[in-house]
């Protein structure tokens, strides 16, 4: 600030000075005319105004050097899309753990934002994320006839706009004057359900919602045949290094202990027991009797699978856990009351015949002959263990 000071006080002396030769010099001129018309010297006069500030302003320097001057601002770094969060969505083995990582991953590009399902006309909520007090989401349901918005999304256009422009959106969520973003989800081609991004405290990219939503879609409609990890996100192998030449352990010698007799005792073959235990006779006191134990009868080992035959019950497990996924993604508010009341095939029956239709037309008989992954994912998924609450 002192050589701030210091320049400022230079720059006036500077303009003092040539004020004044400037006033000298018209002073000189004024002289030689004065005879000539006194209202000239007059006029010259003004060519030096009272105000120096209009001739030579210096409140644009002073304002630059305080710039100059000011300490820089740290300005937080913008949280971008990296390996880790696919690597955390490609981790999810069911549609339900893919769509909740979905939605604890958007943290950083949007506020509160939730999962929807259209089913039948209606809107309901799935599951929510980012909300000052529980999960609301679970609780939203309407018709899609009462929201513009859905409307447009159902179509499959994604809508951005403020939450008092539609009355669903704003019997819903809080701060009618922020923004939303409505993603369209698609399963199979068809609009399933819609994301629902508010705008937060440090905005609303819209982008990287798209981009994620999208990138859910993909992983949903690969679920089935899709491997973990896929192979393009696993952390690459760093063969940048020279190799460091490894020497050969030298083989340890092992020898085997013989067996030898205990002293005093002699090595007999023991025969098998020919008379039954029942009818054995005491042995004499203090005689210790060796009994030769017949061995078990060997179970016969179940033939391992082939790499091809394998291959062909993992599809089947994970197509059955993707359908059973499906049917619980759509249904849960049904699937609840189901455990409750322990009749869950009756109340989803069209939707778990349907599922099980699609199960037996793509895998063979064979391998459902030899397990019933269907029925598994049923106990898994939908009663959560517990093979009573299906009620079948």
């Amino acid at each position: 600030m002192d050589d701030t000071r210091g320049l400022l006080g230079e720059l006036h002396d500077s303009r003092e000075h040539a004020a004044e030769l400037i006033r000298a010099k018209l002073g000189a001129v004024t002289a030689q005319i004065q005879d000539l018309a006194s209202r000239i010297t007059g006029d010259a006069q003004t060519v030096v105004p009272p105000d120096l500030e209009v001739l030579f302003p210096l409140a644009p320097f002073a304002a630059r050097l305080q710039a100059l001057t000011a300490p820089a601002v740290e300005v937080a770094p913008h949280k971008t899309l990296g390996l880790e969060t696919l690597r955390v969505l490609d981790a999810g083995r069911a549609q339900s753990n893919v769509l909740q990582e979905l939605l604890r991953g958007l943290d950083g590009w949007c506020g509160p934002r939730g999962i929807v399902v259209f089913r039948d006309s209606e809107v309901a909520g799935w599951a929510g994320a980012g909300f000052s007090s529980g999960d609301p989401v679970r609780n939203w349901h309407g018709a899609l006839a009462d929201s513009r918005i859905f409307g447009h999304v159902a179509d499959g256009a994604p809508v951005l706009a403020n939450i008092s422009a539609d009355p669903l959106l704003t019997a819903w969520l809080p701060g009618p004057d922020a923004r939303v973003l409505t993603v369209p989800m698609t399963l199979r081609g068809k609009v399933v359900g819609a994301l629902v991004a508010v705008e937060g405290p440090d905005g609303l990219d819209s982008v990287m919602v798209q981009l994620l939503t999208y990138v859910v879609g993909l992983m949903l409609e690969t679920l089935s045949v899709r491997q973990a990890p896929t192979a393009a996100l696993v952390e690459p192998v760093d063969q940048s290094a020279p190799a460091v030449e490894e020497l050969p352990e030298p083989e340890a010698l092992v020898e085997e202990a013989p067996e030898f007799p205990m002293a005093g005792e002699e090595h007999v073959e023991a025969e098998q027991p020919t008379v039954p235990p029942g009818e054995m006779a005491p042995p004499a006191g203090g005689e210790t009797v060796r009994m030769a134990i017949p061995p078990q009868e060997a179970v016969p080992a179940v033939a391992p699978r082939s790499p091809e035959d394998e291959k062909k019950h993992e599809e089947a497990r994970r197509f059955a856990r993707l359908l059973v996924s499906e049917i619980r993604l759509y249904n849960e508010q049904v699937v609840q009351e189901g455990k409750q009341g322990r009749d869950i095939y009756s109340r989803l029956k069209e939707d778990i015949d349907r599922s099980r239709e699609m199960f037996e037309q793509r895998i063979s008989a064979e391998v459902r002959a030899q397990n019933n992954y269907f029925y598994d994912e049923l106990v898994r998924i939908l009663a959560d263990g517990d093979p009573d609450a299906l009620g079948l």
